[in-house]
């Protein structure tokens, strides 16, 4: 019997195989970096818009105004960098002053709300869900000052 150079169909057959389970593997992998990139970027809005809290009220002694989901309370844009957007492709935040509702303990939070379930449990799982961290529904909320003024978070 002669044997000619070359591969066999099976030996090709479980070459692909493994080379296919591979890359399913590799691209799961990817698709979780890529949510918990995502996450990290809700997390560094968290803080751009919690500096620029601060740096509002060391200049006016006040805390910036109400806002709604997707825009940045009045008088803040100096404080954000150029180009800073409440809203996201992927999700929105929300700016919210509680302390102007009658019987409100002073408290200043940013929500961020997503339909994207991904990336909603995967900012749970990289924020957690303890203070100053609060979950409800498909809203993750950061509260930036406490009761009485009292500044929280990290």
């Amino acid at each position: 019997m002669r044997r000619t150079k070359g591969f066999t169909l099976v030996e090709l057959l479980v070459v692909m195989t493994v080379l296919s389970i591979l890359a399913g593997l590799g691209m799961l992998r990817y698709i979780d970096m890529k949510n918990s990139a995502r996450a990290a970027a809700v997390a560094g809005d968290f803080d751009v818009v919690k500096v620029a809290t601060y740096n509002y009220w060391a200049d006016f002694d006040a805390w910036p105004a109400n806002a709604g989901a997707g825009a940045a309370p009045p008088g803040m844009a100096p404080y954000l960098p150029g180009g800073f957007s409440f809203t996201r492709p992927d999700y929105t935040l929300d700016f919210e002053n509680l302390g102007t509702s009658p019987g409100v303990p002073y408290q200043i939070g940013v929500t961020v709300t997503s339909t994207d379930a991904k990336l909603m449990a995967k900012l749970i799982q990289y924020l957690g869900t303890k203070a100053p961290f609060f979950v409800a529904g498909n809203a993750l909320t950061y509260m930036i000052v406490g009761a009485n003024g009292a500044k929280s978070g990290p």
